[in-house]
């Protein structure tokens, strides 16, 4: 299922509308969470869609039991089925990546120098770059 997608050419700035959109609202479990945004950021930037059958999910448990139905230990394995891994430090902008959290996987969007993730008690959140311990290009 790995994909060889092109990036679309207005990528910047639905990733920046993206970015927008989940700053304006909160950690949703299912709905703006640590897999819904590396999914959302994938059809914004090369239009893929992946793993929305990896739903419905309303806690961290549900997602978890989710992932685990189609064989996924987290986030990183179910990203890596859809998506190219690359080392971190060649990750570049609009690409996704997996850091961890309390020994859980999060994913996250690669912004540059620093990268994004939603945290259940802080929504939209920024991290230092250094934070990715897998990552994936998304086009």
């Amino acid at each position: 299922m790995s994909s060889t997608a092109m990036r679309l050419p207005d990528w910047e700035p639905r990733l920046a509308d993206l970015i927008a959109a989940y700053q304006g609202g909160g950690f949703v479990w299912g709905v703006r969470d640590c897999f819904r945004l590396p999914q959302d950021v994938a059809r914004a930037v090369a239009g893929l869609s992946i793993w929305s059958d990896v739903r419905p999910y309303r806690t961290a448990r549900g997602a978890a039991i989710r992932l685990a139905r189609h064989g996924f230990a987290g986030v990183g394995d179910a990203l890596a089925v859809a998506l190219p891994e690359a080392p971190p430090a060649a990750a570049r902008r609009g690409d996704v990546g997996i850091v961890l959290e309390d020994g859980a996987q999060a994913g996250v969007v690669v912004l540059g120098a620093e990268i994004a993730g939603m945290a259940p008690d802080g929504g939209l959140t920024i991290l230092p770059r250094a934070r990715l311990v897998r990552a994936f290009a998304v086009g």
